[in-house]
């Protein structure tokens, strides 16, 4: 895949999907005389489907939907179904009730059958059978192999929906099962319209693969007969289309048409019905409609949530606590019912609820809600008239259009809230998160048990956010938080349930030879235009990725930077700033715009590189299409706390916990360290030791067109002879910078004339300058003055104990500068003690270093050889391969070919 196909559009993997899929529904629409056919939706459902085959749905007593029949019948008319037939889960109740006051209508059912050696359900579509068969189906639908073999028996056709579509994850589902499959149905759904593009395509093909041959020889593997399943290995497999339709609006748009010769007269003589049956059973049929992704999913369950919202009733917690299901899925679902009845008391949230419904069903918000609604939600409320417009005048536009106003509407009420929290914190005892520091911080990072002082705060307390009222924050914030939990819920959910058995299908597409997702891994970060090592090093990969067009992209949440390829960029929706905690800005991405990034570029896997809010937003993407996601650790926060605050062990343990519940939601942690590794799956981490991968940075090559820097033109009186140190690092305490001095001190003793030069910024800048006040400081520099520097000057200082690789010292052995740093974690994984460099314990004996290093002239010019060498020994070909294998992607070969001819 190339980056230009990806920044001009969908992917090629996409793209690939939609040309099969269209070529395909072009070829259905030309089959058949469109004056022979009856349209039909197969597959839909009203208010009878009552009781749902989600667990969650279940436990909340929420039925699958609302609709009415007389409401769902109107919708099919209106869009063109010749033929109605409802299909609820493991009921005709509507149907007989339709033919109950005289209308024709094909009879069908959704029966939920059970299949015994998998401990699966699956759906089956059912037609044309009595109300004595509907007693006896819903009997033996406990065992599917049953339930066919009566079907067959008495020529009641059926149809396997969603194929690839189950309702759970189930580890014991193999490819035998759809072997199984394909000697017990003829009759397949391959047009759902709830379901995505891929699984739709991955069905057709696999379809259209089954052969006479193969057939029986999956009937002989699985000793199964297929006549006793009205199957005939002879004929080609019948594929169909529905809507699968629960809310009314795409019921119709998406379903088959019935080819019956001299159709306009059999229709003076036969119900509609009657005709669309002896079509289903000959196999004359041809899918139509579209599939959209996750889109129309997500516009469905965005209508179901709004109604949920306004109907749920209490489900009552003994109910929740007695009903089966995992303690997660009860918990889950006590939240969600919070969630619900809590909107419900707010008036404002559930009238919104209510015009989301409306809107979606073509239905615009009274001219009065215009003019009351406050300047913050008036927005909302023209968003909303613009989707009942595009459902009206707009069809062709509206899931577009829709999802489009979904984003748009969470950003907004984002803005909305990020701007109330800030007044809510500001008016708190008219204090800012500027009046705290890192220390104070940490020792409030805790939430009281005490239910009353969280809802209703607790000014005696002074140790945790118990001073904070949270209930008045909450009513704030109700309306908008209510509103964006259910747009992210149901952007979720939507994705979530296609996905759920994402190994499933890729072992499918394998197996199938075709259609396999692409694999590519999107990366996030905050840190890559800073200015710190972190960013260098990023960039350094970002450079090599563009380099090599490896599968792994960028994203970043930036008010200024533009996407290029390999990188994509999303604007914050608040910036909060840093200061005391080091001249950061703490950036809140646009989960929903990251979301839409990932979808449609294809990607099967994250890398997160910062624990602050794109480490929920990765989480979150891991949730919502259920991939891989990883965590690139840069910073060892613990070590950092140790090193800039005073707090104590219990203080530092809650950060600690903190971190590990973190990390342990992630499927792997890089580390740049041995030191760091073993502490991530020592005692106090516990994470898996598969799950801990050893990484590094690497080099960038020398820029052969740098010149060196004369000491000189840095230090007055100097000459080429002056003993010079440098160091080039984010002036901040955790640096250890302020060991300096004291090194610089002692090393004078016996070198007087030794001179420091300090490159970089940061906040200790000021104080660094008092106690250096004869150093040499140049601030931020380019990577091409860093280089002229590495190169004119004598030996690297570094005295961090806090940073876990070290950048700097590969920059500086890439230029031939030895360097002197601390055994600590990073440096003594990089730098070779009096070979490259001097590991030493402590202030004093970093300082014997740099005496003993320019003591021994006749040594210094091997050292910075061999410093070379050792950064020689950190290119990019092996640690990105390495990384790559690591996250489960493949290196591209030719690559490889094109480094080593080099």
């Amino acid at each position: 895949m190339t980056m230009q196909a990806q920044s001009n559009g969908e992917p090629q993997f996409r793209n690939g999907l939609r040309a099969e899929f269209d070529h395909f529904l072009s070829q259905q629409a030309g089959r058949f005389d469109p004056e022979n056919c009856l349209q039909i939706d197969f597959h839909c459902h009203d208010h009878n489907s009552d009781v749902p085959d989600e667990l969650w749905g279940r436990i909340l007593r929420l039925p699958e939907t609302w609709i009415k029949t007389k409401k769902l019948v109107e919708v099919l008319g209106q869009n063109g179904s010749s033929v109605v037939t409802v299909t609820n889960h493991n009921n005709a109740r509507s149907c007989w009730a339709l033919q109950d006051k005289g209308v024709d209508v094909l009879v069908g059912c959704e029966f939920t059958c059970f299949f015994p050696e998998y401990d699966l359900f699956i759906h089956v579509l059912t037609y044309g059978f009595t109300r004595e068969q509907e007693v006896l189906l819903n009997e033996k639908r406990q065992n599917i192999y049953d339930f066919l073999r009566y079907a067959a028996s008495y020529d009641i056709p059926v149809i396997l929906p969603h194929p690839l579509y189950f309702y759970s994850r189930n580890e014991r589902i193999d490819l035998c099962l759809f072997e199984k499959l394909a000697v017990m149905f003829w009759r397949f759904e391959v047009l759902n319209g709830q379901r995505d593009l891929w699984q739709s395509v991955l069905t057709l093909n696999w379809v259209q693969s089954l052969t006479p041959e193969s057939i029986r020889a999956y009937a002989s593997k699985h000793k199964l007969d297929p006549a006793e399943f009205g199957v005939d290995p002879d004929k080609p497999k019948v594929m169909t289309g529905g809507s699968d339709d629960h809310t009314g609006i795409f019921a119709g748009l998406c379903g088959s048409q019935l080819y019956l010769p001299d159709l306009q007269k059999r229709l003076k003589t036969q119900p509609a019905s009657d005709l669309a049956l002896e079509a289903l059973r000959n196999g004359q049929i041809a899918p139509f409609g579209n599939v959209g992704e996750n889109q129309k999913l997500n516009i469905a369950l965005l209508d179901y949530f709004a109604q949920a919202a306004t109907k749920l009733k209490d489900p009552g917690l003994l109910r929740i606590l007695l009903h089966r299901g995992s303690t997660w899925d009860k918990m889950g679902c006590f939240i969600v019912a919070n969630l619900f009845l809590e909107m419900q008391k707010h008036k404002k949230t559930a009238v919104f609820f209510a015009l989301i419904h409306d809107a979606l069903q073509g239905k615009k918000p009274k001219r009065f809600l215009k003019w009351q609604a406050s300047k913050d939600y008036a927005f909302c409320i023209t968003q909303l008239d613009k989707i009942a417009d595009s459902k009206r005048n707009h069809p062709e536009a509206f899931v577009d259009t829709v999802n489009q106003i979904i984003g748009e509407l969470f950003n907004h009420l984002n803005h909305l809230i990020a701007k109330r929290i800030r007044k809510a914190v500001d008016k708190h005892n008219g204090l800012s998160l500027k009046d705290f520091s890192t220390e104070e911080l940490t020792r409030k990072l805790e939430i009281p048990s005490q239910l009353t002082a969280l809802f209703l705060g607790d000014s005696k307390r002074q140790d945790n956010m118990s001073n904070i009222n949270l209930a008045e924050i909450l009513d704030s914030l109700s309306f908008p938080v209510l509103i964006s939990t259910i747009l992210a819920g149901s952007t979720l959910a939507s994705t979530r349930v296609l996905y759920q058995n994402r190994d499933l299908l890729n072992q499918f597409a394998r197996q199938l030879g075709k259609n396999e997702h692409s694999r590519r891994a999107l990366c996030l970060t905050d840190t890559l235009l800073d200015k710190n090592g972190v960013s260098t090093s990023l960039s350094g990969k970002l450079k090599e990725i563009k380099r090599t067009n490896l599968p792994l992209d960028f994203l970043i949440c930036h008010s200024d930077a533009v996407s290029e390829p390999h990188l994509s960029v999303v604007r914050p929706i608040a910036d909060i700033d840093l200061h005391p905690f080091g001249d950061q800005t703490l950036r809140v991405p646009d989960v929903m715009e990251i979301a839409r990034i990932f979808y449609q570029g294809g990607y099967d896997r994250i890398v997160c590189s910062t624990e602050g809010p794109m480490a929920l937003v990765a989480l979150f993407l891991q949730q919502m299409f259920n991939v891989p996601c990883y965590f690139f650790m840069h910073t060892d926060w613990i070590d950092f706390i140790a090193h800039t605050t005073h707090l104590n062990q219990h203080e530092r343990d809650r950060v600690r916990r903190l971190m590990r519940a973190l990390y342990n939601r992630f499927d792997g942690v890089f580390v740049l360290n041995r030191e760091h590794r073993d502490w991530l799956i020592g005692h106090e981490m516990q994470l898996p030791e598969d799950r801990v991968f050893l990484t590094a940075h690497h080099t960038a090559p020398r820029d052969l067109q740098v010149q060196p820097a004369r000491k000189s033109d840095l230090i007055p009186g100097a000459n080429e002879k002056t003993p010079v140190l440098f160091i080039a690092c984010r002036l901040s305490r955790e640096k250890g910078i302020f060991d300096l001095p004291e090194i610089v001190q002692e090393a004078r003793l016996s070198l007087p004339n030794l001179q420091i030069v300090v490159a970089g910024s940061g906040p200790a800048s000021e104080d660094l300058q008092r106690a250096l006040p004869d150093a040499v400081f140049l601030g931020w520099q380019t990577r091409e003055q860093l280089a002229s520097l590495y190169l004119g000057l004598d030996l690297f200082v570094f005295p961090s104990r806090f940073d876990t690789f070290g950048n700097v010292l590969l920059e500086a052995f890439t230029h031939g500068m030895p360097a002197v740093a601390y055994n600590c974690k990073g440096p003594k994984d990089i730098l070779e003690h009096r070979v490259s460099g001097y590991l030493t314990e402590d202030v004093s004996t970093m300082a014997e270093a740099v005496v003993e290093f320019f003591s021994a002239s006749n040594d210094r010019n091997v050292m910075a050889e061999n410093a070379r060498k050792r950064a020689a020994r950190f290119q990019a070909e092996p640690i990105m391969r390495k990384f790559l294998e690591d996250l489960g992607l493949d290196y591209p070969e030719q690559v490889h070919a094109e480094v080593t001819v080099a």
